[in-house]
């Protein structure tokens, strides 16, 4: 796919074949995870494969719907995905450099970019996914059995998917491009 269509063609799906995604390909997605940019270089990311159903179940349990993290409602649609892939930041390595900032945004910037080079690839391999964010970080941290020192920032399931997955609109582009200074809306032509 050349790459302005795997740009237009990246969307959330929830849906999934019943189909098994092979690991050259789930190693090519983290291949291009690890190639997205990082402040400092740090690359504060590590990757967990998760194809177990049962670890799958235990994943989900920790997830919610929409804000309310006390909500009994999980995003149980992730476990028609073939494998999970959940990628988690090093503070610790990220703090050593950049203090205490990095606990706060710094590894959450750096493993988005990393999880949006991963969406991209996952589109270019005729794969589907969604940035799942949604789950309680105390409960999933336990679960993966995560060190000190080490969070969860994302879930990605992965699979084939299921039929056409109709896109949400967008904004229009020009009414969020403003030139110099904020409000001066860039005026096409």
């Amino acid at each position: 796919m050349e790459f302005m269509e795997v740009v237009e063609q990246r969307t959330s799906v929830r849906t999934f074949l019943d189909k098994e995604v092979a690991d050259d390909l789930i190693l090519q997605i983290l291949f291009c995870g690890h190639k997205a940019p990082t402040a400092g270089n740090i690359q504060p990311w590590e990757f967990i494969i998760i194809k177990n159903p049962s670890l799958k179940q235990e994943i989900v349990n920790t997830t919610f719907v929409g804000n309310n993290e006390q909500s009994e409602k999980t995003q149980v649609w992730m476990l028609n995905a073939s494998v999970f892939i959940v990628v988690c930041a090093d503070i610790e390595r990220s703090v050593a450099r950049y203090g205490k900032k990095a606990a706060e945004s710094l590894v959450y910037l750096d493993c988005s970019a990393c999880v949006e080079n991963m969406l991209l690839a996952i589109v270019n391999l005729h794969l589907a996914s969604c940035y799942v964010s949604g789950f309680n970080e105390n409960k999933l941290t336990s679960v993966l059995g995560l060190p000190s020192g080490v969070i969860p920032v994302a879930v990605v399931p992965i699979g084939y998917p299921a039929g056409q997955t109709e896109k949400r609109n967008k904004r229009q582009l020009e009414s969020l491009i403003h030139c110099e200074t904020f409000g001066n809306l860039h005026k096409q032509g």
